[in-house]
């Protein structure tokens, strides 16, 4: 299906930017804090920041978090996600977990493995309150098509269900990230909530490659491909560069790891097409949304690594808001103050990890300026 954003008509300039500071919520934490008392303090936010009046009785509410790669220890716990879980229902929500399929392989990389992982680490129905679904399909193959041509992306493949729910919650856990410097909102939401073909879009300027030794011709890719850019040819698929429109649907298909994926997008490239994708996901929902960071267990590596790494520094607290911009900036200035100089800066030295950050303001995703209220 494609839906068309014009994004500099005239009737849709409406931005997410206005014109007074957006509002930030923020309660402090303390290291090794029980869970139960983190929970409560998710719902103490939730009621401030007033989110109850984005939820209209029957909503389909998607809580976006991450359930962490396997051997992970720094991703959210469930009871945390309950807790709002707990509070859409009381507005009259249906709430469910929702992630996608990731494009690295790993226990996450199809629906099964994934939700087999959720489960091992807790995130389980009789834990959560909600059911969790996979929002991509069962191999990142359930996209949805937005025409956006909002600076580098054209098309924006974004995952079914970020289409078809009425509201979204992100809870992200703030973390360093090789690629992007820091990961946060936009990364749980741009990146989180896309499809496999726009992951691939996000890391890569160009378009995927065969590897014959690998390819078995099966012709699953042929099928799935919406351009009709890929033949077989000498016991070997063969895509065409004119043809392709990277949507990535080879790449979430191909069951014999016959596709190459070129992780060669520079960091500023990637930074911006996260902020470009988190518009597009948000444009429709831009009074139903709202956004959860944890300034909890901080490590430089984010949760998809498969390693039970520990945090660098103590933990600061949580912030919400329902501007994704200003929540960011919040994040930033809340970490800067509490380790006394640019954190993310200082771990990943070779990234500027603002270009996110500006580009989303840029566009119109939200405003940098704020107003914390503690």
């Amino acid at each position: 299906t494609r839906l068309s954003f014009q994004f500099y008509e005239e009737k849709s300039k409406e931005k997410f930017t206005m014109s007074k500071k957006s509002k930030v919520f923020f309660v402090e934490t303390r290291n090794g804090e029980p869970l139960a008392s983190l929970a409560e303090k998710v719902k103490r936010l939730y009621d401030a920041a007033g989110l109850g009046s984005i939820i209209k009785k029957g909503d389909m509410v998607a809580v976006k978090t991450s359930f962490g790669e396997k051997g992970n220890i720094g991703h959210l716990k469930p009871p945390i996600i309950k807790a709002a879980v707990d509070k859409v229902k009381l507005s009259n929500g249906k709430p469910f977990l929702v992630e996608t399929n990731t494009l690295y392989v790993g226990q996450r990389s199809n629906a099964i493995d994934h939700l087999m992982l959720a489960h091992e680490h807790g995130f389980t129905i009789e834990n959560t309150g909600a059911p969790v679904i996979i929002a991509d399909g069962l191999l990142g193959e359930h996209n949805y098509i937005v025409d956006v041509d909002n600076g580098l992306c054209k098309n924006a493949y974004i995952s079914g269900v970020a289409k078809a729910s009425n509201v979204i919650i992100s809870i992200a856990h703030v973390t360093g990230h090789l690629a992007a410097g820091m990961g946060a909102t936009f990364k749980n939401v741009g990146m989180g909530l896309s499809a496999r073909g726009g992951k691939l879009a996000q890391h890569s300027g160009v378009i995927p490659q065969i590897i014959s030794k690998n390819c078995t011709t099966c012709k699953v890719c042929q099928t799935w491909c919406p351009s009709n850019a890929i033949t077989m040819e000498d016991n070997t698929a063969v895509i065409n560069p004119e043809k392709c429109i990277g949507c990535g649907e080879c790449l979430a298909v191909c069951q014999f790891s016959a596709v190459k994926i070129a992780w060669d997008e520079d960091t500023a490239n990637l930074q911006k097409k996260v902020a470009e994708y988190c518009l597009a996901i948000l444009k429709e929902k831009r009074e139903k949304a709202a956004f959860f960071n944890f300034l909890t267990h901080i490590t430089k590596h984010c949760d998809c690594m498969d390693e039970p790494f520990e945090p660098d520094i103590a933990d600061i607290g949580i912030v919400v808001s329902r501007d994704p911009v200003a929540v960011e900036k919040a994040t930033i200035d809340l970490i800067n103050k509490h380790t006394g100089k640019d954190y993310f800066r200082h771990i990943w030295p070779e990234i500027d990890y603002t270009v996110q950050l500006n580009h989303a303001h840029e566009i119109g995703l939200g405003n940098l300026e704020y107003d914390l209220e503690n």
